[in-house]
């Protein structure tokens, strides 16, 4: 019976020590290169989720909240919908390329992005160009928030993106009830 306990538990810690070293973040400082390979694994992760299940990103700005909901099922044109949470107006249709994470994917190749440095520690990653910084917080693998600050956002103040993966009901209600935006005058 002690041997069966003990192989089990040597099986299951194997396991757990496996699982954890696959992470590309947790319990990790990288710097350079290989934080720049990890911070492009993980926004790489993050497109693929919101690509299979979808997802909402929080945007604030100064006084200003906005929401975006990707749903990949939705047919081209109409994947994204956002919406300002501040003064409740209906939610419209948007360009896939309003969805920052996917628009940090396009970055990280960029030239923009090609003297910036690198830094990981506690899974957090820095990213510091000559007119920028933006800050990813990480978990499992997925960028869960990002701060983005400096002369890229435009003004003074800092954009901060939450993101949350799949769809919630509160965000599925509120992505069938967007409309067209009325074109430009």
């Amino acid at each position: 019976m002690s041997k069966r306990f003990i192989g089990a538990t040597l099986v299951a810690l194997l396991i757990t020590a496996v699982l954890s070293a696959c992470s590309i973040t947790d319990n990790k400082n990288l710097s350079g290169n290989a934080a720049r390979n990890a911070a492009t694994a993980v926004v790489e992760n993050s497109v693929k989720k919101f690509d299979t299940e979808g997802g909402t990103e929080t945007l604030s700005v100064a006084e200003k909240e906005f929401v975006l909901i990707f749903d990949p099922s939705a047919p081209k044109g109409k994947q994204v919908v956002t919406s300002n949470l501040a003064d409740k107006t209906t939610p419209t249709f948007d360009d896939a390329k309003s969805i920052s994470i996917i628009a940090l994917q396009k970055l990280l190749g960029s030239e923009t992005f090609a003297d910036a440095e690198f830094k990981l520690s506690d899974n957090i990653f820095k990213i510091t160009g000559n007119n920028f910084t933006i800050e990813l917080h990480t978990k499992d693998d997925l960028v869960m928030t990002s701060v983005i600050s400096g002369k890229a956002t435009g003004i003074n103040v800092p954009q901060i993106v939450v993101s949350s993966y799949g769809l919630s009901a509160e965000a599925k209600k509120l992505f069938e009830s967007a409309v067209e935006a009325a074109p430009a005058q």
